[in-house]
């Protein structure tokens, strides 16, 4: 009996052995067959074509500067007698500055006063002169001529006496002044440097697509660079309609300074972000040819298609297609190192 069960063993395993290595040559068959299509067919990534609304955002660095800046000159001669105002204090609009010494002119003024009060006199007996024919209307024209003659004379005197007295035109700070008590100064000389910093003004440059969204009035994010936990809003208050040499083009900013915290030279941040309508957007990675001659390929069939589109960068990772594509369209979107027009690929 145990003669039979040793050959029985020998005969199952043997079986069986069989059996495993009929499944194995099976199995590597399929295999091999499965790797020679999928060496034929290119293995790639794809992304179907849709539209998206999306929200274009930038930054643009700048200076800020003064709203108003005004060297104040003097209009009259003389010496001056008053200084109201020194560096770095504030003046109001209207606020005197500087007094010129205006004896000479008060004197000319009384002179002019009794004038006209003598020429108005005359006039009125020439008047009734004429009446009675006493006189000759040429006599009385040009008693009428003294008299508008002396109006004029005293109008000059007096715009002359009020030019001793030098105001400041806008508020603001006096950032320099270059008189004191006993200067001389003469017309045209300079009495101080006077800036307004409230509002303060951003001046930034933006290129070509940026400028094309920005309009006045548009409400803008604003950080001071020495101030960068305050954060500030500014309105849009002029773009230049030319661009300069670096094809840039100049946005101002007015920010509102009540505070006085924010100086003229100061570096600042102006953030700008516009909800955009829908289009249609793919991935950087899926462009061949880059920006200047832009194309795709599309998976159609079972094979990859190239196109060509009109793009433009919408950042580092998308563009904008405005051309070339339609809403359903497949894009390969990774494995394009390998391809060529018409191979065939197999989605991953």
């Amino acid at each position: 009996m145990k003669k039979l069960i040793a050959p029985i063993i020998i005969a199952v395993i043997a079986i069986w052995i069989g059996i495993s290595l009929v499944s194995n040559k099976k199995e590597m068959t399929a295999q091999a067959a499965s790797a020679m299509e999928v060496s034929r067919h290119i293995p790639v990534q794809t992304q179907t074509v849709t539209q998206e609304s999306y929200a274009l955002s930038f930054v643009s660095n700048g200076i800020f500067q003064a709203d108003k800046e005004l060297s104040i000159q003097s209009e009259a001669s003389g010496k001056v007698i008053k200084v109201f105002k020194k560096k770095g204090q504030f003046v109001t609009a209207g606020e005197p500055i500087v007094k010129l010494d205006d004896e000479m002119l008060q004197a000319e003024l009384s002179i002019s006063e009794i004038k006209l009060k003598q020429a108005e006199k005359d006039l009125a007996r020439y008047h009734n002169l004429s009446e009675t024919e006493a006189i000759t209307s040429k006599q009385l024209e040009e008693s009428q001529n003294a008299l508008e003659m002396i109006k004029a004379e005293l109008k000059t005197i007096r715009k002359r006496l009020s030019n001793t007295l030098i105001t400041a035109p806008i508020s603001g700070y006096i950032n320099e002044d270059y008189v004191e008590i006993g200067t001389l100064i003469n017309p045209g000389m300079p009495v101080a440097d006077l800036v307004s910093t409230d509002p303060m003004k951003l001046s930034i440059k933006v290129s070509e697509a940026e400028i094309v969204q920005i309009g006045l009035g548009d409400k803008v994010g604003i950080t001071v660079g020495a101030l960068p936990d305050e954060k500030m809003e500014g309105k849009v208050t002029f773009t230049s309609s030319k661009a300069d040499a670096s094809l840039h083009y100049i946005v101002e900013i007015d920010i509102q300074n009540a505070h006085k915290s924010i100086r003229p030279g100061m570096f600042g941040s102006a953030e700008f972000s516009y909800q955009m309508p829908e289009i249609i957007q793919i991935p950087r990675q899926a462009l061949i040819g880059g920006l200047r001659d832009p194309e795709v390929y599309l998976f159609q069939n079972g094979k990859a298609n190239k196109r060509k589109i009109t793009a433009r960068s919408m950042g580092q990772d998308k563009i904008a297609v405005m051309d070339g594509l339609n809403i359903g369209d497949k894009i390969i979107t990774s494995g394009l190192i390998n391809l060529r027009e018409g191979v065939e690929v197999i989605e991953l």
